[in-house]
């Protein structure tokens, strides 16, 4: 492939990707007020708090449960139909959800903001997608390399997303503002990247290399029940499993370790998970690159994910808040080492006519681990505030095991 071609599609994707992420960072510091605001939130006056917090967990969780069920379809869809038809496919389909839930926070109207988290969290299956344009894009050198872009990608959304959601949600910038105004922009920004798509995007798997299986509905589990049954597989997503729980624990509770044991702020918690975007660009873009030309990808994931598991014990010693960002730093670096390898492996897993039905596969799982830890850490955070380092740190320990036995 032309070199040039070669680049602007991978550039294409990566801001595909981007925006993809963008539809879940941006909604970090909404929901929560949104769902307990008594006066200007979404839910009537009056409802107690016991059941607005339970309306945003539901709020939070169906996202990924749709994208656990999306994601297969999607990446099937693309090896039958092309990778470009249902990406621009899935980018109309965000665009909607965006528009609805700025409609359900106007009006207010609460089952319109379901509907626009079932809408999004479906479309954003196409993550799916634009994984296989990568594999597409790929020779097994480079693979790491491109797969870090979308790391990349998810580390700029980490540090933009929820800065951009918190500063267009606050009237007291400007009087226009409001919690409606991130969902606005982020339509008009996933419109501009459609015509991006259709424009400059180059399909980048060939006819003679699509299949044409039948499928239904329910493709996500029984593909998921057919990948467990292979030994192979069945190991590999398993350690895709315990890494993103772990992982996905972490992030969702770390708030209440920072908040209990430092009194953080709101200003501290923001200035926390930017920094660890930026460290999550840095470490892709500069990194996995000069890493995966050393090394082969079960060389750095044998390394990375047992560094991964051991910093989660080690934040519990650290005695000072300014000192946190010393070892938070190798977070990101191992993480953002562990997943663009581990998501390489995979894609070599499948020949070129599955990539996205491996791929979407692999997305479900994550998906799974996304909406299960909101369900059992409410309960477990309410025993200690320690305990989701412990059980992150055990989570992906048993995924580097559970990798060294694959090997």
């Amino acid at each position: 492939m032309d070199p040039k071609r070669l680049r602007r599609d991978l550039a294409v994707i990566a801001f595909t990707a981007f925006l993809n992420f963008i539809g879940l960072t941006i909604a970090i510091p909404i929901f929560t007020p949104l769902c307990l605001d008594q006066n200007g939130g979404i839910i009537a006056v009056g409802t107690s708090i016991p059941v607005r917090t339970t309306i945003l967990g539901l709020l939070l969780g169906i996202f990924p449960l749709c994208q656990f069920f999306a994601a297969p379809i999607l990446g099937t869809l693309s090896d039958r139909y092309g990778r470009k038809k249902v990406l621009l496919f899935s980018l109309v389909g965000m665009s909607l959800g965006y528009i609805v839930m700025a409609v359900s926070i106007v009006l207010p109207h609460l089952p319109l903001a379901f509907l626009s988290r079932i809408i999004m969290g479906g479309f954003s299956g196409s993550l799916a997608v634009t994984q296989s344009a990568i594999a597409d894009l790929s020779d097994e050198k480079s693979r790491a390399k491109n797969f870090g872009l979308l790391g990349a990608a998810f580390g700029a959304s980490l540090f933009i997303g929820p800065a951009l959601g918190g500063f267009l949600s606050d009237p007291a910038i400007h009087p226009w503002f409001n919690y409606a105004t991130p969902f606005w922009l982020a339509s008009l920004l996933t419109a501009l990247n459609f015509g991006q798509v259709a424009w400059q995007f180059s399909e980048t798997l060939p006819k003679e290399k699509r299949r044409h299986e039948n499928f239904h509905m329910l493709i996500g589990p029984i593909n998921i029940i057919n990948a467990f049954q292979d030994a192979v597989r069945r190991a590999i997503f398993l350690v895709v499993f315990f890494l993103g729980f772990g992982f996905n624990f972490f992030t969702q509770f770390f708030q209440v370790y920072l908040i209990d044991k430092f009194a953080a702020t709101p200003s501290q918690l923001g200035m926390v998970y930017s920094y660890i975007g930026i460290c999550s660009i840095l470490t892709q873009l500069v990194i996995v690159p000069t890493v995966s030309k050393r090394f082969r990808p079960a060389q750095v994931l044998t390394v990375s994910l047992l560094l991964l598991a051991s910093i989660f014990p080690l934040l519990l010693l650290v005695p000072t808040f300014p000192l946190l960002f010393a070892v938070i730093i190798f977070i990101p670096l191992f993480n953002g080492l562990s997943n663009p390898n581990l998501t390489a492996v995979i894609s070599s897993l499948g020949g070129s006519e599955n990539q996205g039905e491996i791929l979407g596969i692999n997305q479900s799982v994550q998906a799974m681990t996304q909406f299960l830890p909101p369900l059992i850490g409410g309960f477990i955070v309410g025993h200690h505030f320690t305990l989701p380092n412990w059980i992150t740190a055990a989570s992906i320990l048993i995924a580097w095991v559970l990798f060294i036995r694959t090997r």
